[in-house]
């Protein structure tokens, strides 16, 4: 047991049994303080069929109230007290500060602040917490960015990956000397920019050279109101383990030794409102214990590999969309695209991807049957028909991978 655990689990289980009817039910019988591990695991299926009863405090508590993106699902509705928004504000300032922010800085924040959409919240809180100024753009309009550029000189942003790849062809577009301005960091929100080796992916090497900025990779959950950033190093995102406790479990349940990939099973610390113990995630990653090379003792979380419910099964070949993705981005002449997924039978997926660019489709089919050993569906589609794919209506984060499974 982890110094970490030892002091804050025992308050965590002994209020989320007393206070959450969910918890109450769930821990019925267990006499004392067990070891964690040896609890069951809770997965968003529970969360779903009992949102609200896993509330520990009287509705007049709640200071805000934001939902799940929704991305494997409804929405859950999400509820944070006073001492939460403080809590999750202090998790950004020190994730701000794992990425070399100072109160020195000026950051614009090209994220959502509406839409019940904890992400913009969480890091305007956390940079005001850190001491910068803070320009709340939002992720409507490449050319506001542009421009607040230009008039504010700030020296670092928060987007979403693919939305600083619009702002870099706008850029572009308008000649805008977007290599050389003032901004010297990119901190990555929602969307991977980095492989399982740690070496920045296509959209990361893009951005960074679009840019003239170093980028930093985050990883949050929504229902633990937490977020993880990584270092100078790019070495995975420090937990910060007074707030947040990680287990790596294969499909078993089982614990995985640090470098193994399985899903981030998740245990809040210190949250009042709608604590969460041993919670699956759903996301597959690895998890390093060793110190960092920037002196941090604390685990790092390594890149999101996938979605454990979106690994595809192909004609015997498992693997995540991510692979797939990997490969599009990095094939010259293509310029968007989505790949379909599909319940053919109980062994295998059915597989498209629709692409819209100047490559062939036979040439896409050579790239990816090459890293991947499979041959999916390839074809040609519209810009628009591949933009309705990845943005339908009431989504509030662009997707490349499509699951009508």
């Amino acid at each position: 047991m982890t110094p970490a655990l030892e002091k804050f689990w025992p308050e965590t289980f002994r209020y989320a049994k007393r206070f959450s009817p969910f918890y109450r039910d769930f821990f019925r019988g267990i006499k004392g303080v067990p070891l964690l591990e040896q609890l069951p695991t809770v997965d968003k299926t529970a969360l779903s069929e009992r949102n609200l009863d896993f509330l520990c405090v009287p509705r007049q508590r709640i200071a805000e109230i934001v939902t799940t993106s929704g991305t494997t699902g409804k929405p859950l509705l999400w509820m944070l007290t006073e001492s939460d928004v403080k809590r999750l504000a202090s998790n950004e300032k020190i994730s701000f500060e794992c990425a070399g922010l100072t109160a020195r800085d000026t950051v614009l924040v090209a994220v959502a602040l509406d839409r019940c959409f904890i992400a913009g919240l969480a890091y305007w809180q956390g940079l005001r917490e850190l001491g910068c100024a803070v320009v709340r753009v939002g992720a409507s309009s490449s050319m506001l960015v542009l421009e607040m550029i230009e008039r504010i000189q700030p020296t670092a942003i928060v987007a979403v990956p693919s939305f600083l790849r619009v702002i870099a062809d706008k850029a572009s577009e308008s000649k805008f000397d977007l290599k050389h301005c003032s901004i010297k960091r990119a901190v990555c929100i929602g969307e991977p920019i980095r492989a399982g080796t740690f070496k920045l992916n296509p959209s990361g090497r893009l951005i960074e050279q679009a840019w003239g900025a170093k980028v930093y990779s985050t990883y949050g959950v929504t229902e633990l109101a937490n977020s993880l950033c990584e270092c100078s190093a790019g070495q995975g995102g420090h937990l910060h383990d007074a707030m947040l406790h990680l287990e790596i479990l294969d499909d078993a349940g089982q614990p995985l030794p640090d470098g193994e990939v399985g899903e981030i099973v998740a245990t809040t610390f210190g949250v009042e409102a709608m604590p969460l113990i041993r919670y699956r995630t759903g996301d597959c990653a690895a998890i390093f214990h060793a110190r960092c090379k920037c002196g941090r003792t604390t685990p790092r979380l390594g890149p999101i590999l996938g979605r454990k419910l979106q690994k595809l099964k192909f004609k015997g070949t498992s693997l995540f969309p991510s692979t797939l993705q990997a490969v599009l981005e990095e094939t010259k002449g293509v310029d968007s695209f989505a790949v379909v997924a599909r319940a053919e039978d109980e062994l295998s997926d059915a597989i498209e991807i629709l692409f819209h660019g100047k490559a062939s489709a036979s040439a896409l089919r050579e790239a990816i049957q090459a890293r991947t050993k499979i041959t999916p569906l390839i074809r040609h589609a519209s810009r628009a028909t591949i933009e309705a794919l990845q943005m339908p209506p009431q989504a509030r984060k662009r997707r490349t991978f499509v699951d009508l499974r």
